[in-house]
């Protein structure tokens, strides 16, 4: 079973049990907690998402797949905004307690559900924002836009060094 993305509001227990897939794409500003840690949040960037729905070993709804956007966040040196791609892996095991969620294995991240159906952009705005970058230029110290490094005059220094070295004055 196919749902597109007409809707993004989904029952998952359903679709598990319908083995089903939710393929579409989202208006990055439907993502409030990623809108405001990205750059550019204009109306034409759009979340890719692809969500595959099934039960696991022990009956549990299972969600795996992929969400990416391409936008631009700000450089942590420069101040810039930088263009970036995020493409994360979802994996969740979609539960209905607290108590459920810990007993879900440490390699699947828990959702815990208290309803039966559940916004997309819910199931993937975490994963999203943890596969933001922390340095956006990925030339490190060579960021094109970091402002330079002064240092002070070279005559100066070396005068001043000679001042402050309390060995100066040990023969050599």
């Amino acid at each position: 079973m196919l749902t597109r993305a007409g809707s993004d509001v989904v029952l998952p227990y359903k679709l598990a049990r319908q083995n089903g897939r939710w393929q579409g794409r989202l208006a990055l500003a439907g993502f409030e907690r990623v809108r405001e840690l990205v750059s550019a949040a204009s109306e034409d960037v759009a979340v890719e998402v692809a969500l595959d729905f099934c039960r696991d070993d022990e009956g549990r709804c299972r969600v795996q797949g992929r969400a990416a956007v391409s936008t631009a966040v700000e450089c942590g040196r420069c101040l810039k905004p930088q263009p970036c791609r995020v493409d994360v892996a979802i994996d969740l095991c979609v539960v209905g307690t607290e108590e459920q969620a810990s007993a879900v294995s440490a390699a699947v991240d828990p959702y815990v559900l208290s309803g039966e159906e559940v916004r997309i952009t819910d199931l993937v705005e975490d994963d999203l924002i943890l596969g933001l970058p922390n340095q956006v230029c990925t030339q490190g110290d060579d960021c094109p836009n970091r402002p330079p490094y002064t240092y002070g005059e070279a005559d100066g220094e070396a005068g001043a060094k000679e001042r402050n070295n309390p060995l100066r004055r040990l023969p050599s």
